[in-house]
């Protein structure tokens, strides 16, 4: 399994509309592939930076979703509004390692 943290910075005054809009986007993302796991705001650092993990099933599907979602009209509706909310966006995959996947183990998850 594959993770996808992607680090947002919103611009000063647009962080209510970027959640609006990613509110929208997200049931389009996650019935085309992806899990969101969470979506955090800094209260600490960084003003208006979000952080979202994403759960996927390899590295091809980051090209492979947004592919298919940007054909969805919802997608197509709310997307555009994006480039007014965000001043950057920074995408990391990673790969789970072993003592995470043993305490989820533990857990029970």
């Amino acid at each position: 399994m594959a993770y996808m943290l992607v680090r947002l910075q919103c611009r000063y005054g647009k962080t209510a509309q970027f959640e609006e809009i990613m509110s929208h986007l997200v049931p389009v993302l996650e019935s085309k592939g992806w899990r969101l796991h969470g979506a955090y705001m800094n209260s600490i650092g960084r003003l208006n930076r979000v952080y979202d993990l994403w759960e996927m099933p390899d590295a091809n599907a980051v090209r492979g979703v947004l592919g298919l979602a940007a054909l969805d009209p919802e997608f197509q509706k709310w997307g555009a509004g994006l480039a007014d909310c965000l001043e950057a966006e920074e995408l990391e995959l990673m790969e789970e390692v072993q003592y995470s996947v043993d305490a989820r183990q533990r857990r029970g998850g």
